[in-house]
């Protein structure tokens, strides 16, 4: 079996290379939903999400935000949707974990609407329970957060003190 899509991108990077980093790559999308529409993967090979160690999906997550605040800034855009197509069930079409990065303007055209489906009051408690089940265990301890105490919420660890602070800057452009 040969290479996925985006293993073959890694090797041979076309002109559209918007970040090229160590462990992660973000292009302009050759056939995207939108001419500003980014996909942002890891170089290491992973199927899907739930592969990428955590601190490489955290790193994903942050640049995501960072193209997805720059996408605001330069192209002058409204607002982002950031995808992921997680497995063939959530419409997952390449063997690689990919973020999509779709910059989004008022009226272009883009539909995401989804039909809301009412659960009994039975459904959602079992839901609820299975999910609250697996999440409960044990997480190993992040470099990022600090230790939480009882009656503090976690705080974020600086790790550069020369990086922006894109999160203060997303308030500006809340609608």
């Amino acid at each position: 079996m040969g290479k996925c899509h985006y293993c073959d991108l890694i090797e041979k990077p076309g002109k559209n290379v918007l970040v090229d980093e160590d462990k992660m790559i973000a292009i302009l999308a050759q056939k995207g939903v939108s001419p500003s529409h980014i996909e942002l993967f890891t170089k290491q090979h992973f199927t899907i999400m739930e592969q990428i160690p955590d601190a490489l999906l955290g790193d994903l997550f942050v640049k995501a935000n960072l193209l997805s605040t720059t996408a605001f800034e330069s192209l002058g855009m409204q607002g982002t949707n950031i995808i992921v197509m997680n497995g063939v069930a959530a419409g997952q079409k390449h063997a690689h974990v990919v973020i999509n990065i779709i910059p989004r303007a008022e009226n272009d055209g883009l539909n995401y609407d989804w039909a809301p489906k009412q659960l009994t009051e039975e459904e959602m408690s079992t839901i609820e329970l299975k999910i609250k089940e697996q999440t409960e265990k044990p997480v190993e301890k992040s470099e990022d957060v600090a230790p939480v105490s009882k009656d503090t919420k976690p705080k974020k660890v600086k790790k550069d003190d020369d990086k922006e602070n894109y999160l203060l800057k997303s308030i500006e452009r809340i609608p």
